[in-house]
């Protein structure tokens, strides 16, 4: 193993016993029975070693002291007591909220759990406390005093009971005096109210137990004081965190489930919370298989929360090995990268000493430079060609402009029909004119051509253009001597622009070329007066030994795997994971086979109970062990979190008596028989359902001995009706309780 793993599995001796379930274990693994001893009890995993017997809670009375101190009124003493005599006591007022029955619960929780869930303000009225309370023969006293709403106090073995009356007399003087205004010593550090108590109690000849000095302090001592008592184990549990704060999946904290967790199986603080036992739905589990009994609970708890703790820790190292394989593959590119740059500079750079390189540079300054020349006598003949085309050109437009010219002077003339001579006014006689009609001029008599071409039609025209272009694409043979002046001129331009713009792109060409060729014999020019990149020697010598060493580092980046060392704990943790898993699958179907049976009886004793305390048309509950609990109501299935808040009140109460009642028979109970309920009543809409279950609780107190039952309600007359006088508590008509 690594150290990083022995951090936290340190070496444990292997247990002893439980062969059989080893050797299930070690078969799953695949791995000697040896081997799987050793890492479970490394991992500190244990088989069960059974449970201890059955031990009750009860409560005996209760007292807190202080001064109410409201914003707009006068502070006000106080002392409540109350003893409880019967199986069932209830505190009520009349209808009225806010006068303090919830307190009552919330004090009592305080002293019995460590942990406070008071508003700000009641607690800081109090002064002191004291729950006198009894686990099996063993009576105690856990007695606190309060400064500033800070606890601090003892845990205390009673020789005798409380003499409240007494009590009441140590306490009325230190608790009057808490009238002064604030400033004064009763407001100060010092507790005078606690004092007194504190003093009784020695007189009684109370024993300490343990003591407590602030709020962490009061959770811990009473953890380890009624888990010693009650004979509850400390369970290791992981607690997932939310999925955006996890680093990686799985991602979590290591807990331990002791009394805090325990003891909310004992209350009803808010009835329409779908769990179906205790207060936090990740605990409901390990609460059923506390309460069933099943002494493989604690080997199962221990499983999952190493299980846990090992997903996050291989999560934790897959992640740094991604990160290092991810550095080490950046690193290595960057030493490559740099590698090529000094070959390139080592290149281009010649050593010290090298005279060499200047002739190589003259070499191709000239090279250069006779380049530049061909490529500018290149372009100045290319230019030459193409001013001797662009004459050409002119030439060849100008005789077609001429051409269509004297053609429509021609047409224009041959048009008119002169009637004298212009020189001498003879007129032009019809003989005259019928010699024109005969081929000679009707004025001068010379031969004429009268055969005048008719004017060209648009479809002449296209054909002359079509016609032309089928002899600049070669695909007409044109016999130039059969063609009129006007078709040969055009013909020629055409040819002549085709030749021009080859031409022009090839002195495009050669004007680049030029250009690059010149810039190229210049940089080769300057290259010949500059010392060539020549460094230094000791340039030269550190850029040699770096290239030396970026190789080296590249070849042992190459050949050496930096996270050899993560991969091995990586291995450990997955050979680890194997053994817990598979102890996992044997724990749990020994679990599995210890509470099907008791699951189904629970699950009929539900049912009964759900139906006797007024859950209406209840056929069947099926509680499982994953913690859900459907029922059968009129014929449909329904899950427990869609009941009604009444409903879900009866089926929690019902649970509990029933975890009694089967563990009690089947020899395997844990509950220690309390049960606190608060604010009874705010779910019902008829007054008749909670008197009926109030009448069906006080049967079941008399058919489970050791059940104790505290609720508050504010329907006081209801509480009076369902369970007699004498066991509520009943605030006056418009008056706090305390």
């Amino acid at each position: 193993m690594t150290d990083q793993l022995d951090a936290f599995l340190p070496d444990i001796e292997p247990f002893e016993g439980a062969d059989e379930w080893v050797a299930a274990v070690a078969g799953r693994a695949r791995c000697t029975p040896e081997q799987t001893r050793a890492e479970l009890a490394r991992q500190q995993i244990r088989p069960p070693a059974g449970w201890g017997p059955q031990r009750h809670l009860h409560l005996n009375a209760i007292l807190f002291a202080g001064v109410k101190t409201p914003t707009n009124g006068p502070r006000t003493p106080y002392i409540f007591d109350v003893a409880f005599r019967d199986s069932i006591t209830a505190f009520g007022t009349h209808n009225e909220n806010d006068a303090g029955k919830s307190s009552v619960i919330k004090t009592l929780r305080w002293a019995l759990r460590g942990r406070c869930q008071l508003q700000q303000d009641v607690r800081k009225w109090m002064r002191a406390v004291v729950l006198e309370l009894r686990v099996e023969e063993e009576d105690l006293a856990v007695a606190f005093g309060v400064n500033g709403g800070e606890p601090f106090g003892a845990v205390m073995r009673l020789r005798q009971p409380i003499d409240f009356v007494k009590l009441r007399r140590y306490l009325s003087e230190p608790t009057d005096a808490l009238r002064d205004p604030p400033g004064t010593q009763a407001d100060g550090q010092s507790n005078d109210v606690f004092a007194a108590l504190n003093a009784y109690l020695r007189d009684s000849n109370a024993v300490t137990v343990a003591e407590f000095s602030c709020t962490e302090d009061f959770e811990r001592v009473m953890d380890d004081v009624m888990l010693d008592r009650l004979g509850f184990p400390h369970v290791a549990t992981w607690q997932s965190r939310p999925r955006e704060q996890q680093a990686h999946e799985g991602d979590g904290t290591l807990g331990m489930l002791g009394w805090p967790t325990w003891s909310s199986a004992l209350s009803i603080t808010e009835p329409s919370v779908p769990v179906v036992l205790g207060e936090e739905r990740h605990a409901v589990v390990r609460l059923l298989q506390m309460y069933l009994g099943s002494p493989w609970a604690v080997t199962v708890a221990a499983i999952a929360a190493r299980k846990g703790q090992l997903s996050s820790r291989l999560g934790t190292l897959q992640r740094r090995h991604q990160d290092q394989q991810t550095a080490h593959r950046g690193d290595l590119t960057e030493l490559r990268r740099r590698l090529k740059e000094i070959d390139a500079a080592l290149a281009t750079a010649p050593a010290p000493g090298d005279l060499s390189d200047l002739d190589r540079r003259m070499r191709a300054a000239a090279d250069a430079g006779h380049a530049a020349e061909a490529a500018e006598s290149n372009f100045r003949n290319v230019s030459l060609r193409y001013g001797e085309i662009s004459r050409l050109l002119d030439e060849a437009e100008a005789d077609v402009a001429a051409l269509k010219e004297a053609k429509l002077t021609r047409r224009f003339w041959h048009a008119l029909k002169p009637s004298c001579c212009p020189r001498c006014d003879t007129s032009v006689g019809e003989e005259q004119w019928a010699r024109e009609r005969q081929g000679q001029c009707s004025l001068c008599a010379s031969p004429l051509d009268i055969s005048e071409p008719p004017p060209a039609t648009e479809s002449g025209q296209e054909t002359d253009a079509s016609t032309l272009e089928a002899y600049l694409a070669g695909v007409e043979q044109a016999d130039i001597d059969s063609l009129d002046d006007l078709t040969a001129a055009t013909l020629q331009v055409r040819q002549l622009e085709r030749h021009l713009a080859v031409v022009d792109a090839e002195r495009d060409a050669a004007r680049l070329r030029r250009d690059e060729a010149q810039q190229t014999w210049q940089a080769a020019h300057a290259h010949v007066a500059e010392d060539g990149g020549r460094l230094s020697w000791t340039q030269w010598q550190k850029l040699v030994t770096e290239r030396a060493v970026t190789q080296a580092r590249i070849e042992e980046r190459e050949n050496v795997r930096p996270t050899v060392h993560l991969e091995q704990q990586i291995e450990a943790i997955e050979r680890q994971q194997k053994i817990v898993l598979a102890a996992e699958i044997e724990a749990k179907a020994r679990l599995k086979s210890d509470q099907d049976e008791l699951l189904r009886l629970v699950s009929q004793q539900v049912a009964t109970l759900g139906r006797s305390l007024g859950v209406r048309n209840l056929e069947a509950v099926m509680l499982s062990g994953n913690g859900h609990m459907p029922v059968i109501k009129g014929g449909e299935r329904t899950n427990f979190g869609d009941l009604e808040p009444g409903e879900k009140l009866r089926l929690k109460i019902s649970l509990m008596v029933a975890l009694m009642r089967v563990g009690e028979e089947a020899g395997v109970a844990r509950h220690p028989g309390l049960i606190v309920i608060d604010s009874l009543g705010r779910e019902e809409l008829n007054p008749k359902d909670m008197i009926g279950m109030l009448t069906e609780l006080v049967k079941l107190s008399h058919e489970v001995p050791y059940l104790q039952v505290v609720l508050t309600s504010a329907y006081g007359d209801r509480l009076v009706e369902g369970l007699g006088k004498e066991r509520v508590i009943l605030a006056e008509a418009g008056q706090p309780l305390w």
